[in-house]
């Protein structure tokens, strides 16, 4: 997130999570021994985005390669939710309220996923 008045990046959150091998690879590799260093860089490639007024909603995989769809809390970056989608989400994410419930629509390979927040 980048502050558009100032041009200060606020903060900064991998593109969901990187696989639980490529993680233990990172974990168990000798030359890092000793060292304290994240090992979830998130994943290659671009995310269908989204925004209400609090939350980034993004498509993404978790470390066990399953797909889902991301919450992020929009002031800090923090991962808030995460619900299991049915095939990994693509461009042209979005989200609109309805009767006072809010809606998200997510394309995916063959259709759509369509969830609402409680």
């Amino acid at each position: 997130a980048i502050d558009m008045n100032t041009g200060e990046h606020l903060w900064m959150t991998p593109h969901g999570d990187t696989p639980t091998t490529q993680q233990e690879a990172f974990r168990n590799n000798p030359l890092l021994k000793g060292v304290k260093v994240d090992t979830n860089w998130g994943r290659r490639g671009t995310s269908a985005l989204a925004a209400s007024s609090s939350l980034l909603f993004s498509a993404g995989q978790t470390a066990d390669n399953r797909p889902h769809l991301f919450a992020i809390d929009k002031k800090t970056g923090k991962r808030v939710g995460a619900v299991a989608t049915p095939r990994l989400g693509q461009y042209g994410l979005m989200t609109y309220v309805h009767q006072g419930k809010q809606y998200i629509v997510l394309p995916v390979n063959g259709g759509y996923t369509a969830l609402t927040l409680p």
